[in-house]
């Protein structure tokens, strides 16, 4: 092989493992969009459809998702203003937070499990809060983002849609025991994702 093919070969390998990298790093970004929009399902569980009116079930379905658009989108801004500075070290950085993320999955999963994040809707104020509050993950989310290659527009495309069919869904199911359950097991595989997921970025 002479120079000028050994050149060639080099250089499309270098094309097809940058590739490689960066649509698995674009899926991943997606299966991690849609895990974060399970953190609306415990709270979808409190509007009940068979006693609201459409007006009301629709003002808490647009509430959940933008609260997950938003806490995603302050988050991004916040991480394109000082991420930058731990660059060098971007594979600790979404190792450790991704581990954080992880672990708050896992352990509402429990939370959840006992109906504790349910919220009636009826109380305004407790049903924005608890929105806010369950979008604290897709906050994080947001910062670590900075070092995950992707569009923002198709990021918050994926994340509004994601937590739109979720909320609508599970607006309609009873808010009983085995829904909690189901609720828990989401949380705990999607905590055990991530997890994993933090390890893949620490030696990427």
């Amino acid at each position: 092989m002479n120079s000028r093919h050994l050149m060639n070969y080099l250089c499309r390998n270098k094309f097809y493992n940058f590739a490689a990298h960066y649509f698995g790093m674009l899926a991943l970004s997606i299966v991690i969009l849609f895990i974060l929009s399970f953190q609306v399902m415990p709270v979808a569980l409190g509007i009940d459809f068979r006693q609201k009116k459409p007006f009301v079930i629709l003002t808490g379905i647009l509430f959940l998702t933008l609260g997950q658009v938003l806490m995603f989108l302050i988050g991004i801004w916040l991480g394109d203003r000082f991420m930058h500075l731990v660059e060098k070290i971007q594979h600790i950085v979404l190792f450790v937070g991704f581990t954080l993320i992880a672990v708050r999955f896992v352990m509402e999963a429990f939370v959840v499990r006992k109906g504790e994040r349910t919220y009636n809707i009826e109380k305004p104020l407790l049903f924005i809060f608890s929105s806010i509050a369950q979008s604290v993950n897709t906050f994080l989310a947001g910062i670590l983002f900075f070092f995950i290659p992707g569009t923002l527009l198709k990021d918050i495309i994926y994340l509004a849609f994601f937590s739109f069919a979720l909320t609508f869904l599970f607006v309609f199911i009873k808010a009983e025991k085995r829904a909690f359950s189901a609720i828990s097991l989401l949380y705990l595989a999607g905590g055990v994702f991530l997890g994993i997921l933090s390890f893949y970025f620490l030696f990427l």
